[in-house]
């Protein structure tokens, strides 16, 4: 697999990120995979950012639930609080009438506030994930060509070794085929026993 194009058509990126449908990236294996082998000093960043987006969601969608959990019984205290000064005449429940209608409201506004940062929290996850894969891509591809660049250095290696080898080869077997016929040519001439004690002789 050769790309060859060194230079990055950041364009056709965008526009490939954007028409893909693509999972938040630090909550997908794959992704989390790939980082612990490839990555950079942006893409550690924009990671670090987009967990501390989440975490706020989460914190947020939790402090949301914890209000929701007390209006129900803040407001049975206030109906109750209610009769006892309307219905009972309590005059020392009016103060405490005040204050949990207080705390009521101090509780809708907060749910308010949160409802708002809620509704903005989503575009801010898919803008920072969408930046994470841009930079992922990017990073991604300049290593690819640069892993392809590498291997093709290593395939002229294994190319040239392999030519070496050959020659060697070659030139094992005109040694070997010399050796082998001058050493018949000898046996040849001298005889078995004869050539045993040259052999011991003169042969390492």
């Amino acid at each position: 697999m050769i790309f060859g194009n060194n230079k990055l058509d950041m364009n056709l990126i965008e526009e490939t990120v954007k028409k893909n449908k693509v999972p938040v990236l630090v909550q997908y294996e794959p992704f989390k995979e790939l980082i612990k082998m490839e990555s950079n000093d942006s893409i550690s960043k924009q990671v670090k950012e987009l967990n501390e987006l989440i975490k706020e969601k989460n914190m947020i969608e939790k402090q949301l639930l914890d209000l929701q959990a007390k209006k129900p019984k803040l407001m049975a205290k206030i109906i109750y609080m209610s009769n006892e000064v309307n219905e009972n005449k309590n005059i020392n429940a009016e103060q405490e009438l005040d204050r949990l209608k207080q705390e009521m409201e101090d509780i809708n506004n907060n749910i308010d506030m949160i409802f708002e940062k809620l509704e903005d929290m989503p575009m801010l996850i898919k803008e920072k994930n969408l930046n994470l894969l841009r930079e992922t891509v990017k990073h991604s591809y300049e290593r690819i060509n640069k892993g392809e660049s590498n291997l093709s250095d290593v395939n002229d290696k294994i190319t040239k070794l392999r030519k070496e080898l050959d020659e060697l080869r070659i030139n094992k077997e005109k040694e070997e085929e010399r050796v082998n016929s001058t050493y018949q040519f000898i046996h040849a001439i001298l005889g078995h026993k004869d050539m045993e004690k040259l052999d011991s002789n003169f042969l390492k």
